[in-house]
């Protein structure tokens, strides 16, 4: 049993008379947890009351034994968060915007540099440090993300879908990363509404459904129920036809076809399989940003609920 990091006692919020989260009550340990959902289904909602940005109707949040209420703000130092959405300054240099957030936490100058420096670092971004954000892909936007969530080495770490519009190096880069501070004894929470990528770091899942908890613990007991069924990598980059060639000739596609706006999307049945391929693709430069629509997700939803998850 390792420490208790979160608990959550019949936590609610509202937005009017839309449900966000309806008496949710959990346990998080430290290590990695999953959490599972569609949108809407209170992922973020969470993430907010965890951080304090917004105020339960009903209920109450203990993070490492301390109660978030009004007025309590020492506790958020332990806590980095890397929102779904975008939340920087469009024309900021990354190492600027980083600055700004470690001098906010009280950084000298000097220091919130050297502190920037290391998360850029941290992310693989220490060489676009003087680009503005604006001028990054989207997947280049999510690493300067969880750089801020990292500068000030928070015991907890929330990240919000953190691998949207990443390319597969980048990807597998994140998850190295997840693994490792979770190693050190810390707590990390990733919310995800794609099964594969969660489950590419952790077996503990919390399962969100309609602002409520739809299941916990291990997806080892479910995962045998699902059969193995196609799913699909949309791809964006360059010499996508030799590409989609290769992957035909290695046998890892069930079907491929092209969007209209040029984006390769790839079906298959073995979807780690077809990762490890495209990472290799990825690493030549080939690959420029990559989304999963993982329908397994909603697979596991049906047996769960006994209908659609959407």
């Amino acid at each position: 049993m390792g420490d208790i990091a979160i608990r959550c006692e019949n936590l609610s919020r509202w937005y009017g008379e839309v449900q966000g989260l309806a008496g949710l009550t959990v346990t998080i340990e430290s290590g990695i947890v999953g959490l599972l959902g569609p949108n809407g289904s209170g992922k973020s909602t969470l993430m907010r009351l965890l951080t304090g940005q917004i105020k339960a109707n009903r209920g109450t949040v203990e993070i490492y034994g301390q109660r978030i209420t009004p007025g309590t703000y020492e506790i958020f130092r332990r806590i980095g968060h890397a929102p779904g959405e975008d939340v920087h300054f469009e024309t900021d240099r990354a190492i600027d915007f980083l600055c700004l957030m470690a001098a906010l936490g009280g950084d000298s100058p000097a220091k919130a540099k050297d502190r920037s420096e290391k998360a850029l670092e941290r992310v693989g971004m220490e060489k676009k440090a003087d680009v503005k954000l604006n001028a990054m892909s989207k997947g280049m936007r999510q690493r300067i993300k969880i750089a801020q969530a990292l500068l000030f080495e928070p015991d907890l770490l929330l990240l919000d879908e953190p691998l949207n519009g990443m390319d597969p190096v980048s990807r597998r880069n994140t998850m190295d990363l997840v693994r490792d501070w979770a190693g050190m004894g810390r707590t990390v929470v990733m919310a995800s509404h794609v099964l594969h990528e969660v489950e590419a770091v952790t077996d503990r899942m919390l399962m969100l459904h309609h602002g409520r908890l739809l299941a916990e613990g291990r997806l080892t007991e479910i995962r045998d129920l699902i059969d193995m069924k196609p799913r699909r990598a949309s791809v964006r980059g360059e010499n996508l036809r030799g590409l989609a060639a290769e992957m035909l000739a290695q046998d890892v596609v069930t079907g491929l076809d092209f969007g209209n706006d040029g984006v390769l999307h790839l079906d298959t049945r073995d979807l780690p399989t077809l990762l490890d391929r495209l990472q290799t693709a990825g690493l030549a430069g080939q690959i420029h940003s990559m989304e999963i629509d993982d329908q397994e997700l909603e697979m596991v939803y049906d047996l769960l609920v006994g209908g659609s998850a959407r």
